[in-house]
Protein backbone atom coordinates (compact mmCIF):
# COMPACT_ATOMS: atom_id res chain seq x y z
CA UNK A 1 0.00 0.00 0.00
CA UNK A 2 1.55 3.59 -0.68
CA UNK A 3 1.84 5.77 2.08
CA UNK A 4 0.54 9.28 1.73
CA UNK A 5 2.74 11.81 2.56
CA UNK A 6 1.58 15.36 5.24
CA UNK A 7 0.43 17.74 2.84
CA UNK A 8 2.11 20.50 5.67
CA UNK A 9 5.19 19.15 6.06
CA UNK A 10 5.85 16.82 2.98
CA UNK A 11 9.05 15.19 4.42
CA UNK A 12 6.96 13.19 6.72
CA UNK A 13 4.63 10.25 6.41
CA UNK A 14 0.38 11.55 6.79
CA UNK A 15 -0.01 10.75 10.85
CA UNK A 16 -3.76 11.52 10.70
CA UNK A 17 -3.50 14.40 13.02
CA UNK A 18 -6.21 16.39 10.57
CA UNK A 19 -4.32 19.69 11.10
CA UNK A 20 -4.41 20.04 7.82
CA UNK A 21 -8.19 20.12 7.95
CA UNK A 22 -8.50 22.94 10.24
CA UNK A 23 -9.93 25.94 9.11
CA UNK A 24 -7.48 28.90 7.90
CA UNK A 25 -9.98 31.69 9.62
CA UNK A 26 -11.05 29.96 12.90
CA UNK A 27 -8.98 27.60 14.39
CA UNK A 28 -11.49 26.04 16.21
CA UNK A 29 -13.18 24.11 13.52
CA UNK A 30 -12.35 21.97 10.82
CA UNK A 31 -13.10 23.34 7.17
CA UNK A 32 -16.15 23.02 5.66
CA UNK A 33 -15.21 24.57 2.35
CA UNK A 34 -16.80 27.74 2.52
CA UNK A 35 -14.38 29.48 0.49
CA UNK A 36 -14.34 32.73 2.49
CA UNK A 37 -10.26 32.10 3.42
CA UNK A 38 -9.92 32.41 -1.27
CA UNK A 39 -9.33 36.01 -2.28
CA UNK A 40 -12.55 35.59 -5.55
CA UNK A 41 -13.31 38.15 -7.12
CA UNK A 42 -16.55 37.06 -9.76
CA UNK A 43 -15.22 34.11 -10.44
CA UNK A 44 -13.03 31.49 -10.24
CA UNK A 45 -11.42 29.22 -13.04
CA UNK A 46 -8.60 26.45 -13.23
CA UNK A 47 -6.76 25.73 -15.63
CA UNK A 48 -6.99 21.82 -16.93
CA UNK A 49 -3.71 20.67 -18.72
CA UNK A 50 -4.49 17.23 -20.06
CA UNK A 51 -7.92 14.47 -20.05
CA UNK A 52 -7.02 11.07 -20.01
CA UNK A 53 -9.97 8.90 -21.25
CA UNK A 54 -8.47 5.59 -20.38
CA UNK A 55 -7.98 5.50 -16.82
CA UNK A 56 -5.21 2.82 -17.87
CA UNK A 57 -2.70 5.35 -19.46
CA UNK A 58 -2.57 8.19 -16.19
CA UNK A 59 0.76 8.56 -14.69
CA UNK A 60 1.57 6.41 -11.55
CA UNK A 61 2.50 9.73 -9.71
CA UNK A 62 -1.19 10.91 -10.07
CA UNK A 63 -2.87 7.98 -9.17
Amino acid sequence: MKKLMCVLDETKECDNCLECEICDLDTSKICDNCGKCLEYKDFASIKIDRIYANPEKVPEKYR
